[in-house]
């Protein structure tokens, strides 16, 4: 990877673009469970007229990466912003969620008739909460034969009917994925030192936990998967394969959870994840 240490860092709010030479902190969340997350970027010394211009409920998009390689890591809705004075720096915090906030907010009160499947309530609830479907690919499509009746937040009923197919549930860069445990998404990616692997892969132990989500009796099954640190990679997000190669572990992988975080005035731009053997 050429040009490795020239990074680039573009923040697209209300409209704005956001980018150097401004100072822009992030941290970005990312995971296989049916949580919202929840995300904060921190611009320095922005101009009034900027802050103001912009408001909430808008579509916040975050990019991030080298000059040779970059690619969003963030698409979703700001929720808040807030501006604060730190010494001689004005800080503005953009708290933005992964999901709009139809997602979280509207109900629902609508009756579906005897045999519908539940791929078609989960395709039209995506629509009403103006989310795009990343993957509905259901280990069970579950059928309601005597209908189904749904009144409630939206994300309350999608997480309800993902238990019913014995389907996992999460969001992300926008998307909605209601699929099995173990599947992901291979976009040949290789990991190792040569391509931004830092320091040796951790050993760690992920609880498994059966397709209603809840955990297993006892807590005593485990799976054990890996902690990896690497230069910020945008490609490397919830459910992506990857083939992880270093002087002690070597294999192919499903991305469990991580973190992007970054700085772009400092030393801290990398890519933090969990991983198990797919």
């Amino acid at each position: 990877m050429s040009n490795l240490y020239m990074r680039k860092t573009t923040f697209l709010v209300g409209g704005r673009e956001i980018t150097d030479p401004l100072t822009i902190k992030f941290s970005v969340p990312f995971g296989d469970d049916e949580k919202v997350d929840t995300i904060d970027i921190q611009v320095y010394n922005l101009k009034d007229d900027t802050i103001n211009a912009i408001a909430t409920n808008q579509v916040a998009i975050l990019s991030a990466g080298y000059v040779d390689e970059s690619g969003v890591i963030f698409s979703g809705t700001l929720k808040k912003k807030e501006t604060k004075w730190e010494g001689l720096d004005k800080v503005t915090t953009f708290k933005c969620i992964d999901c709009s906030l139809d997602y979280t907010k509207t109900v629902i009160k609508r009756t579906y008739g005897r045999n519908t499947t539940a791929s078609l309530i989960l395709r039209e609830l995506a629509r009403d909460a103006g989310l795009a479907i990343g993957d509905i690919d259901l280990p069970v499509d579950f059928i309601y034969r005597s209908g189904k009746a749904l009144n409630g937040k939206i994300k309350f009923l999608v997480s309800e009917i993902a238990k019913d197919c014995e389907a996992k549930l999460h969001i992300n860069k926008g998307r909605i994925y209601v699929r099995d445990r173990v599947k992901g998404d291979n976009l040949g990616l290789d990991i190792s030192k040569e391509t931004g692997l830092i320091d040796e892969p951790e050993e760690v132990e992920e609880e498994v936990k059966d397709e209603k989500g809840s955990k297993l009796k006892n807590d005593k099954k485990k799976i054990k998967g890996y902690k990896i640190k690497v230069l910020l990679n945008h490609r490397i997000t919830t459910d992506v394969i990857i083939k992880l190669t270093s002087r002690k572990v070597s294999g192919v992988f499903r991305v469990s959870k991580g973190e992007h975080k970054g700085d772009t005035s400092g030393q801290e731009y990398y890519t933090e994840c969990e991983v198990v053997p797919v």
